[in-house]
């Protein structure tokens, strides 16, 4: 299986962290993929030229924009889950809590199971 483009990853991908990381491994995801597509990096010698590690740069800074602040991230956490489950127009989620949870619904049993199949769970 060929790897996915960078404009196909989504934030997480990006920093390579998993859905349910916390707030100390984003950061550290952040510093790693900075320190790893900076200038003059060993690990990029010869495989990225300076327009693709500027790309890449600029990535891991908007990923970190978003999932390092808890608000964003929130709401970015639940435009992934519509856009990968497609009927979750009609789930109810709880917005005061620090993480996602779907509230009593009808569809909640099939939201589940999609989710656990989307992100192998």
């Amino acid at each position: 299986m060929a790897p996915k483009k960078t404009e196909d990853m989504n934030y997480y991908e990006i920093l390579n962290v998993g859905l349910s990381a916390s707030q100390q491994q984003i950061d550290k995801a952040y510093r790693i993929g900075k320190s790893s597509y900076s200038h003059g990096s060993m690990a990029l010698y010869g495989l990225a030229d300076e327009e693709e590690r500027r790309a890449m740069i600029e990535n891991i800074e908007e990923a970190y924009k978003i999932l390092g602040n808890t608000r964003k991230r929130k709401k970015y956490d639940i435009m992934i889950l519509k856009k990968k489950t497609g009927d979750c127009e009609n789930a109810y989620f709880r917005n005061s809590t620090e993480k996602l949870i779907i509230e009593d619904g009808e569809i909640k049993q099939s939201l589940w199971q999609q989710i656990k199949n989307i992100f192998h769970l």
